[in-house]
């Protein structure tokens, strides 16, 4: 039997779910539960599956990550996993390979081939 977690993750993947999260964030008139504040433990969970799915959504299409992830909550949380390890590779990457401006009296300036 499924518990209660396992449902609002499916229903917060279904199509319809994001397509409805999606417009509530853009329109004003939109929303997803009929109270806008003291959010119960249930839709602070649901709102963060939309935002987990919204995320996985937007990185299918932009950074062209495979559809199989959805094969598996494993998978979905694995590849969350991945990628906010990658964001703190990456900012410490920028950091050590920051640009430093130097003053001085001459700029030089590359020679371009003409051709």
């Amino acid at each position: 039997m499924d518990n209660i977690y396992s449902k609002l993750r499916l229903l917060a993947k279904s199509v319809k779910a994001q397509n409805l999260f999606v417009s509530a964030k853009e329109l004003q008139g939109i929303r997803l539960f009929r109270n806008v504040v003291d959010f119960s433990k249930l839709q602070e969970l649901y709102l963060s599956y939309l935002y987990m799915y919204d995320s996985i959504n937007r990185d299918i299409i932009i950074d062209k990550i495979s559809n199989k992830i959805y094969e598996s909550d494993i998978y979905e949380d694995a590849y969350l996993l991945f990628k906010k390890g990658n964001k703190k590779d990456e900012k410490k990457d920028n950091k050590n390979s920051e640009i430093h401006l130097i003053m001085g009296n001459k700029i030089n300036f590359p020679k371009s081939e003409v051709k």
